[in-house]
């Protein structure tokens, strides 16, 4: 939808994005933490990002005077505070959901530590992962 979106208002001089937080540490979130998993696998709410983070990410897209570079693309709030250098509220980074280290770390905590950090998964297969074409 960004993309179509961004097709339609890039002739208005208007940026049209997706952005991705990860997971988010809401009220919701917090009061569940217990129940939190991912098959099978619990996940720790508390490496999740604040609700502020997604803040500091559009605050990063405003100031960006090439921002239409991203126009109809999906960015993450991560990927983003990477590339512009800022941090969560309680001072911690957060890798992307595309970052394989953060995929491994779930089930096999050990191993990730042995993963850099800017090895990604391609969009292209966060894609083809979480849409079915029929």
């Amino acid at each position: 939808m960004s993309e179509m979106c961004g097709k339609e208002l890039k002739k208005h001089s208007v940026t049209c994005l997706s952005l991705w937080p990860g997971l988010v540490q809401t009220e919701n979130i917090i009061a569940a933490k217990d129940k939190f998993k991912l098959n099978g696998i619990k996940i720790d709410v508390s490496q999740g990002e604040t609700v502020e983070y997604a803040g500091r990410a559009i605050v990063g897209l405003m100031n960006d005077k090439n921002v239409q570079g991203k126009n109809g693309k999906t960015v993450t709030t991560a990927d983003l505070g990477a590339e512009y250098g800022f941090i969560d509220v309680d001072g911690r980074t957060h890798h992307s959901i595309r970052c394989v280290k953060v995929t491994v770390g779930m089930k096999y905590p050990w191993l990730a530590s042995l993963i850099p950090g800017f090895i990604k998964v391609p969009w292209s297969w966060i894609v083809a992962m979480c849409h079915h074409y029929y």
